[in-house]
This record gives C-alpha cells, sequence and structure tokens, in this order.
C-alpha cells in the first residue's frame, strides 16, 4: 500500500451560480494550470467518495454542531474506475485541513466494504494501522455515497488549488462503491455549483483579487451532510440545509 504526504492546507467554499463559474474559468485559464488527470475535452474528472460513519452518525453530528476538530474517513475512486483507489482521512482542526490518503488494493477495498478492515491492520502504514484502531473501536460502517465533476486549477507552489465540484449527486442509500447500481440522484435543485479555493501559503494577490469581484460569500459547505438529505435517517433528525 502506498501512502501519500501529508497535505495540510486552508480550505474556503463558495455556493456559486453557473453563470459565475462561466466567467472566472476564463481568467483562470489564463493564470493558473488545468490539473493533468482531467479530461482534455472538458477538463474535468469524475470523484465519488464513499464516507464512513459510526452507528450513531457521530461525524455527521459533529459538522452539524461545528465541531472545530473533527475527522472523517472515506474510499474514493476516480472515473468510476477500480484502477485506482484511495483510502482518506480529512481531518479538521480549526481552519487548518490535513488529509492523508493511502492507494489500497483492490482486494481490500471489497473486504473493507463489508466493514471487515484487517488489511489496514497488517499494512506497512502507520496512518492505516492507526486507521483501523479508529474504525474498529467506534464500529464505523460504510454510509453514504456522494459523486460530482471536479474542474481543478493549480498554481505549481504553496498547495494552491482552486476547484469547482459539478453535478453534486449521491446514491440514497447505495454504499457499494465498486458496484453502483442506484440511479443518481441531484443534491442540488437550483443549479448551484460548488467552489473551493485550497492553500497552504498565502495567495498571490492578483489571484486574490479575482477571487475577490466573485458575487458569493463564504459557507460551511459538506458533501458528505448534503448527500444525507437522500438516505434514511433517524426521525429526530433535523432537516439538512445550507449552510452546508
Amino acid at each position: 500500500m502506498q501512502q501519500k504526504d501529508n497535505l495540510i492546507r486552508q480550505e474556503f467554499k463558495y455556493y456559486v451560480s453557473a453563470e459565475v463559474i462561466s466567467k472566472l474559468r476564463t481568467y483562470l485559464k489564463e493564470i493558473m494550470k488545468v490539473d493533468e488527470n482531467a479530461n482534455s475535452e472538458n477538463n474535468q474528472y469524475t470523484i465519488t467518495s464513499l464516507y464512513f460513519d459510526t452507528p450513531n452518525e457521530e461525524d455527521f453530528e459533529d459538522k452539524v454542531d461545528g465541531i472545530k476538530s473533527r475527522e472523517k474517513f472515506r474510499l474514493r475512486v476516480y472515473n468510476q474506475k477500480e484502477d485506482l483507489v484511495k483510502f482518506e482521512s480529512k481531518k479538521r482542526v480549526e481552519t487548518a485541513i490535513k488529509k492523508t490518503s493511502s492507494i489500497i488494493p483492490i482486494k481490500d477495498v471489497k473486504q473493507i466494504l463489508k466493514g471487515n478492515y484487517e488489511s489496514l491492520l497488517n499494512s506497512n502504514s502507520e496512518f492505516l494501522k492507526i486507521s483501523y484502531a479508529k474504525l474498529t473501536s467506534r464500529g464505523y460502517r460504510p454510509k453514504l455515497i456522494v459523486e460530482y465533476d471536479r474542474e481543478a486549477y493549480f498554481l505549481p507552489y504553496g498547495n494552491i488549488r482552486i476547484t469547482f465540484d459539478l453535478n453534486l449527486r449521491t446514491y440514497n442509500s447505495e454504499t457499494d462503491l465498486l458496484n453502483i447500481t442506484n440511479r443518481a440522484i441531484p443534491v442540488f435543485e437550483d443549479n448551484l455549483q460548488i467552489l473551493e479555493v485550497k492553500h497552504s501559503i498565502p495567495l498571490p494577490s492578483h489571484l486574490k483579487f479575482i477571487l475577490s469581484k466573485i458575487p458569493a460569500a463564504r459557507n460551511a459547505i459538506s458533501k458528505f451532510v448534503l448527500g444525507h438529505k437522500y438516505i434514511e435517517s433517524s426521525s429526530y433528525r433535523d432537516p439538512v440545509n445550507s449552510p452546508f
């Protein structure tokens, strides 16, 4: 199993319209590079993530309650292909985001989807061994799939990335990441899209100027929480609405 370096950065998210994205895209193409993993026809690639949670949905509740220090676990595939599957931890500590990921063999992914995490314990990765302890001690199980098409721009320094996450959708109660059979359900009904600005160093002034012209306010957007609108939940839960 191959572990990637830890990635620590700031992340800011905004709800934007397709019209705003169209205008911003024109500027970004001039000053930033397009993600090399994108399709050359539309500069996009598809991300499908399966999130895990505890029986009492503690990760969901931590986000809704605005807990400053929290962690989520997920499996992630790209362009709906099985050739690259990542197990990831995304941890927030105050305003900083720390993401750690490791590529998982498909045979281990199939076991993880069943709630069997033994392969994490038996790996050579300290990150995966620690994740095993957290997943098993708190009873984590596959919970929710969210999917979207990402258009990403970056600068070759400071982990500076600007992404448009388009057509956010989920699959109701489906949790089989490798064999999704349910019909995709759009999360937004009013053509909203998500803009994310990520960086480990202060943004260059020219980029800050461009972003300052966006008619949008920062929001505490969580695709994980938004997807909960479409799965069966406890009767005591309040409806999931913005700003998540």
